[in-house]
Parts: structure tokens; C-alpha cells; sequence
């Protein structure tokens, strides 16, 4: 349970074996490889990069992500939502993804799936377009003349459009419309509005037309076509028919082939995808006209198997193994119980460790989880967390990082029952005979197992959790000191580490003895590790600086925090970082409670409006605070936590061997 340990190997074979060399090595999927020519500086003077053969997938690759892409929206089986947030593999048995490499014809399912794409786009704009149309003749449809009849007018301005029927009186009252314009009503029988055709002669149009805006006038598009509209409107009708009936035929054709193709165009883009990947690293690779170097990294367990593979299968070979040096950045391998493996996702999300320090996720794993669990801080919102991660993790179980996230869900779901019955919370105050009568199970298990109630006793909460953040930021600056062992700097660990415990503790216990009074030995005790703190650190913090002056004044300011390891006010203003453990805390029960006062006010009208009202509100407020009760703790861990000790940013360790995101080969 810890940074697998790793070995800088570097392998030399004839060039004549470089291919077989190279199969084998993607075989056995044990070797990280690196660049040759940045691991050893002086190889570029007698040697050159290996010429791996050109990859001739591009043009099949970009194919084969069209196909997917298209008949993705055909499957019969649509994504789920979490389905679209995370990226599920397509599972392929081992024996179905030999056959698609070698039968799978990626030019003819192209060249289907492109033409009935293109023909269903093109039925698709047509459609629109006599829709559209359709929509424009619906204000024609009763005119007494042709539609060409009317484009053939030349001498006059005609206008064809529609008033309301307020707007239409008002301009038949207007003298000035009576001067200028003639018109016809050409209205249909039972409309609101008023369709009217306009005539005005060329040298009023401007004013006519300003006119006719002022009242409203929408004026209406004449489409060209000789006969009237009611006989282009069945025309139109019977081509809309013929264009759905075609979609649904294009339709039915990209279902068969989705059903068909989609599953193993997936799998050879995978396929293709890890193959490009593959002759990438091979660039890494180096070869003289008799040797070819490859150089990488290896974990130690795995060393026996390549060397049983290569004295068995390439006896000339030969193989130098040393152990890495800190100046490199060593690829990263860590090896987890399946108890701490969920709560990995925590330090992924701020980076993998340096190879030379240590893995910090079982170290997280308590104080992550009983930071959730007092944000969330409830009973029933637990057990409902964990029934719904339980079921999550049982659908997603062949999917490994999927069903690790929704484990360390369970995990917290254990967390806030345990916090919410210290604290009890029961969705908010359900428990109230108010709502469930007097004696009803719940108020029992609330009276039997609640400590304190945080809402009541807001200032011991507030205290609680000041508490847990200085335990927490001590318990960072000793695995500092436990990094720097590891390190082999022991003087580093106690004056980086050690000073700063001592300073620290004395800070606490005088400020503490501000608001509740201590004992005056505890007091002492405060003084003097304060005093014995300081000077420890004014006289190491800026031991780096050049001029005794110099490293006085670095340390001096080192111990406010402008400077050095750490600092007072960070370490104040980081205490009150956890302060909102109490505010996430407070916040989901007094949301609940919310819920709780509006299911009773609604349940007057009846118990099963009361039991919707609970499950709605109860629901809504879960959805909402388990973000918070999962991103403040996090916050707490990578901001507050992890700059104290952790180094991130190394490499991970990635076998030369095949990988796809796309698909999941199983047996």
C-alpha cells in the first residue's frame, strides 16, 4: 500500500530482432519507456531515432469516428446521465475484438453510413423548407385570385397582409389612408384578424407605407406560383408525406446498422487509437546499424518477468538496471488496498505524489470522511447515500473507476449516519412529535444516541470545529517531518517540522487561555514553547540566505509568513478555514427543517400530501448539500492539508502496452 518501487532499466538487442523485441514488450505491458536521448545525454553521437513504421490509421481512424459518432444517436439503448458525465468503456469479449480487427470493413460502412447521412440531411432541409412554406401559404389559403394573378399587377403598389381587427378600423377612419389607399378585405370567414389587400399608387408608397406600419400592418410573402394557394398546399402535403415516410425508411436503415456496427467500430477505434498511441512511444526508441536501445522504467516486481521473456526469447539482449536518483521525475505506480483505493480519487484530483515522498490517500482517508460526514451531518440522508452508491457501484462494477467514485460515497454515507446520530440529525428535525406523533421511533433513536445539538449549541460546534482544524493542521506538519525523513533530511524534519509544532502548540494554548481559562502551569508551558518556538525559527527559517543579518531578519518575518515553511497567520487563517464544517453543517439541517415546517403546513389537505412534500423537499435538499458536503472537504484537504507536506506533479507510470479509454476487453 504505497509508491510502488521502480528501476531505470535500459535494454540493448541486435537490430535485426527490433521488431520481434518491440511486439513482445507491448505484449507483456511492464516497461514505461522514456526518451532515449534524454536519459543518455551522449547516445545522439552514435545514434539516431528508430524509424517506426509510417502509421497508416489516420484516414481509418477519422472514418471510424464519423461511424460512431453517427450511429451513436441510433442506438437502442441511449446513454444514462452519468453514462454522458463520465466515460464508460465499451465492454468487448476478447474473441469479438480478433474478429473485428481483422473482418471489420471500414471503407463500405463508411460509405453507407455517409450516404444515408447526407441523403437524411438532405430530406431533413427539404422537409423544413416545404414546412416553412406550407406555414407561409396558411395566410393565403380563400383568396378569389391566383397567386400569379397578383404578382402580375404592375401599375400599382400592392400590399396582401393582416391587421388586428382594432388596427384595421382605426385605419378606415384615418383621412389620410382614404386619400392615398384602396383596399379590398379579403378575410376568411371565422379569424381574429383582418387580411386585406392594399393598393396605393407608386407615388404614395413611401408615405403609404409608413402609414400602414403605424397602424400595424404585417404584410404578407406571395409566393410565386400560377395557380392559388389551396392547390399549392396539397401539393406541398402530399411532399411532406413522401419526406417522412423516405426519413423513416433512412431511419430504419441507421437503426439496423447501429445495431450491427456501432459496437465493433467502437472496438477497432480503440483498437487503431492504441496503435497510433503505440508507434508514438516507439519514437522514444533509439538504434545504431547493429543496436537498438530502448530505455524506461520498470517496476521492481515486474523485473523477473521481463527477464524471463528476454533470456528465453532474445539471448543476445542485455539489460542494465539502477535504482532512479532524485534529480529525476520518476513515472508513479501506486498499489492500494481495495479498502483506500476509493478515496484515491481525492489525490488524483491534485496530482500524484513525488516518487521519492510517499502516497498521502490512506492518510486523508479519516479526516476526509468525517469532514463529509458532519457537512452533511444526518441520518437519513446517509443511509440514503449509501443505498444509492450501493446500487450505483453494483451497476458500474465492471467499470473500476466509476464504481471506486461512487465506493467512497458509500464510505461517506457511513460517515454521516455516524455524524448525524452524534449530532442528530434526522432529516432536519422530523423526529418532533409534531410530525410523527409522541414516542415514534425516531425521537427514541435521536434521545439514545445525539451528543449535542449543534443548532442549540452553535458556540460548542463552532469550538469542535476550530478543534478538528488545528488537530489537522498539526497532524500535516508531522507528516511534513515524516517526508523529510523519508527523504533523508532530518535536519529539515525537526526545523521545518518540529520548530513549528512547538511555536505552534504555544500559540494555541495562550490564545486559547484568552476565552476559557487554563490552569497557570498550562499557561507557563503555552509561554514557553511560544518563547523556544520563535527564537527556533528566527535562527533556522532563513538558515538558506547568505549573511548571519540576512537569515535573522528571513527568519524573523518567516514566523509572521510572509516567507519560509509556513507562518502564524497562515496558520490562523487556516483554523478558520474550518469554520464552515459548522456552516455545511447548520445548513443542511435547517434546510431540512424547512422542508419538514412545509410538508406539515401542506399535509393539512391530507398524510399523502405530507408524505410527497417530505420526499420532494428531502430530496431537493440532498441533491443540493451533498455538492457542498463533498467540494468544502475537499477544499480542506488539497488547500489547507496538502500545502503543508504533499508534492504533486509526478508522472504517471504508464506501461508501453495496449490502452484504450473507448473499450474494455473481457475474457
Amino acid at each position: 500500500m504505497a509508491i510502488d518501487r521502480v528501476k531505470r532499466v535500459t535494454l540493448l538487442v541486435p537490430a535485426y530482432k527490433s521488431r520481434p523485441l518491440i511486439s513482445r514488450l507491448y505484449q507483456l505491458g511492464v516497461l514505461h519507456v522514456s526518451d532515449v536521448f534524454s536519459s543518455i545525454p551522449t547516445a545522439q553521437v552514435t545514434l539516431r531515432k528508430y524509424s517506426t513504421s509510417a502509421h497508416d490509421g489516420g484516414d481509418k481512424i477519422q472514418k471510424l469516428e464519423f461511424v460512431v459518432s453517427a450511429l451513436s444517436l441510433y442506438l437502442t439503448r441511449k446513454k444514462s446521465f452519468l453514462d454522458g458525465l463520465f466515460p464508460v468503456p465499451v465492454q468487448v469479449k476478447k474473441k469479438e475484438f480478433i474478429e473485428t480487427i481483422s473482418a471489420f470493413q471500414i471503407d463500405r460502412v463508411h460509405d453507407d453510413c455517409k450516404a444515408l447521412c447526407d441523403e437524411e440531411t438532405s430530406v431533413k432541409r427539404e422537409l423544413n423548407d416545404v414546412r416553412q412554406e406550407m406555414e407561409l401559404l396558411k395566410g393565403l389559403y380563400g383568396l378569389p385570385w391566383t397567386l400569379s394573378e397578383l404578382k402580375a399587377i404592375r401599375k400599382v403598389v400592392v400590399r396582401l397582409g393582416v391587421f388586428s381587427k382594432e388596427s384595421w378600423h382605426k385605419l378606415t377612419d384615418n383621412p389620410q389612408a382614404k386619400e392615398i389607399l384602396s383596399w379590398q378585405d379579403v378575410t376568411p370567414a371565422s379569424v381574429k384578424w383582418e387580411r386585406i389587400l392594399v393598393v396605393c399608387l407608386p407615388k404614395d408608397d413611401v408615405e403609404a407605407k409608413s402609414l400602414l406600419a403605424f397602424h400595424g400592418f404585417h404584410e404578407l410573402t406571395v409566393p410565386e406560383f400560377p395557380g392559388k394557394a389551396e392547390e399549392r398546399g396539397s401539393e406541398l402535403e402530399k411532399r411532406e408525406y413522401i419526406l417522412l415516410d423516405r426519413q423513416e425508411t433512412l431511419r430504419a436503415k441507421m437503426l439496423q446498422l447501429a445495431d450491427q456496427y456501432h459496437h465493433k467500430a467502437v472496438a477497432l477505434l480503440g483498437y487503431l487509437e492504441s496503435e497510433r498511441e503505440k508507434q508514438a512511444v516507439e519514437t522514444n526508441f533509439a538504434r545504431s546499424k547493429k543496436l537498438l536501445v530502448i530505455t524506461g522504467y520498470i517496476r521492481t516486481r515486474d523485473v523477473h518477468m521481463l527477464e524471463d521473456a528476454l533470456k528465453a526469447e532474445f539471448p543476445q539482449h542485455a539489460a542494465i538496471y539502477n535504482d532512479p536518483s532524485p534529480e529525476e521525475n520518476v513515472p508513479v505506480s501506486l498499489t492500494l488496498s481495495t479498502l483506500f483505493r476509493p478515496v484515491q480519487l481525492i489525490t488524483n484530483m491534485f496530482g500524484l505524489p513525488n516518487y521519492f515522498t510517499f502516497d498521502p490517500t490512506p492518510y486523508i482517508v479519516l479526516n476526509f470522511l468525517l469532514f463529509f460526514g458532519i457537512c452533511f451531518g444526518d441520518v437519513i440522508y446517509g443511509i440514503m447515500l449509501m443505498g444509492l452508491s450501493y446500487y450505483m457501484m453494483r451497476r458500474y462494477r465492471l467499470n473500476y473507476g466509476l464504481s471506486n467514485f461512487f465506493c467512497l460515497f458509500f464510505y461517506a454515507g457511513i460517515s454521516t449516519v455516524f455524524c448525524g446520530a452524534l449530532m442528530g440529525g434526522w432529516a432536519g428535525d422530523l423526529y418532533k412529535p409534531e410530525y410523527l406523533g409522541q414516542g415514534n421511533p425516531l425521537l427514541r433513536l435521536k434521545e439514545t444516541l445525539s451528543v449535542f445539538d449543534p443548532l442549540n449549541d452553535i458556540l460548542v460546534a463552532l469550538v469542535i470545529a476550530l478543534g478538528l482544524g488545528i488537530v489537522n493542521q498539526f497532524y500535516a506538519l508531522g507528516l511534513r517531518m515524516y517526508r523529510e525523513f523519508r527523504m533523508g533530511r532530518p535536519a529539515d524534519a525537526l526545523l521545518d517540522g518540529g520548530m513549528w509544532l512547538i511555536f505552534l502548540s504555544g500559540l494555541v494554548i495562550l490564545i486559547g487561555h484568552v476565552f476559557i481559562a487554563a490552569p497557570p502551569e498550562m499557561v507557563r508551558i503555552g509561554k514557553a514553547a511560544a518563547v523556544l518556538g520563535v527564537i527556533g525559527l528566527v535562527l533556522t527559517q532563513g538558515r538558506k540566505t547568505k549573511g548571519i543579518a540576512a537569515r535573522l531578519i528571513t527568519g524573523l518575518i518567516s514566523v509572521y509568513g510572509i516567507v519560509g515553511t509556513y507562518g502564524a497567520t497562515t496558520f490562523i487563517s487556516d483554523i478558520l478555514s474550518y469554520s464552515r464544517l459548522l456552516a455545511l453543517g447548520l445548513t443542511t439541517g435547517i434546510i431540512a427543517m424547512s422542508f419538514n415546517i412545509i410538508a406539515d403546513l401542506v399535509g393539512s389537505a391530507g398524510t399523502i400530501f405530507f408524505i410527497l412534500a417530505l420526499i420532494i423537499g428531502h430530496t431537493l435538499n440532498f441533491a443540493i448539500c451533498i455538492i457542498g458536503s463533498f467540494v468544502h472537504p475537499a477544499r480542506l484537504i488539497m488547500l489547507e492539508f496538502f500545502s503543508r507536506f504533499y508534492e504533486a506533479g509526478a508522472v504517471r507510470f504508464r506501461p508501453f502496452g495496449f490502452h484504450s479509454e473507448r473499450i474494455q476487453i473481457i475474457d
